[in-house]
């Protein structure tokens, strides 16, 4: 019931590295001077999920302005939305959740229901804003550049044949966030005349981009395409 469930949250972008210094600041609490018992020093910090990937692209003018106008769009994977079955799977999980048979007390029947239609209402506001995106917003969206078919769509973001099919063309589970052109990044090499090149930005979560990467060198064979890891720090 819950396979197609998906958090309204779940799209966060990745914190910069300005805002967790920000939030380090916050958490600092002046303490007495001397030697700092063991727990007190700091603990190891888990890997981040996600990666920050240059792609450099360059070629003849004319095969760059073929990709650039057929890369750009909303930036997004066009799955489907169903209210209705979010306030369902929402109730579920939190009857599941709050059973007397977990041995505590938790919300009552009318609660889950109300939790689940508050759930669905953020789920609406977030459906909505999405879709008052940009048509062109992003300039490297995957999805323009290979397409995830309808009838992988029609299975739901979280289905595992959705993820499986994302994962084999995209390297992926999901889109890239905060997608972006770095100008003023150059080839690092000399250019022929009538080429050029460009720099595009993106974080993923949990996944390397080469298998689409691949795909684009295959569609677009007067162009380069080179992925570098970047790193977040």
């Amino acid at each position: 019931m819950t396979e197609n469930l998906r958090l309204p949250w779940a799209d966060l972008p990745p914190a910069t590295a300005r805002e967790e210094d920000a939030a380090e600041t916050t958490r600092r609490v002046p303490g007495r001077r001397g030697r700092r018992p063991l727990s007190a020093w700091p603990q190891p910090v888990e890997p981040s999920p996600w990666q920050w990937w240059h792609l450099l692209v360059y070629g003849p003018d004319t095969g760059m302005d073929t990709f650039v106008a057929a890369a750009a769009g909303p930036g997004l994977i066009p799955w489907p939305f169903d209210a209705e079955r979010v306030e369902e799977d929402m109730f579920a999980l939190t009857i599941g959740a709050n059973s007397p048979a977990r041995g505590r007390a938790g919300l009552s029947i009318d609660g889950c229901r109300i939790l689940a239609r508050q759930f669905r209402a953020a789920a609406e506001a977030r459906h909505a804003r999405l879709g008052l995106g940009v048509e062109k917003a992003c300039p490297l969206d995957f999805h323009q550049l290979v397409p995830v078919p309808e009838r992988i769509l029609q299975l739901g973001a979280t289905h595992p044949d959705a993820r499986a099919w994302l994962r084999d063309n995209w390297g992926l589970a999901e889109a890239p966030r905060q997608v972006r052109h770095l100008p003023g990044r150059k080839a690092g090499r000399r250019l022929p005349r009538d080429h050029r090149a460009m720099v595009y930005g993106f974080f993923t979560r949990m996944g390397t981009p080469a298998p689409v990467i691949g795909r684009l060198g295959e569609h677009y064979p007067t162009l380069t395409f080179r992925l570098s890891e970047r790193s977040l720090a």
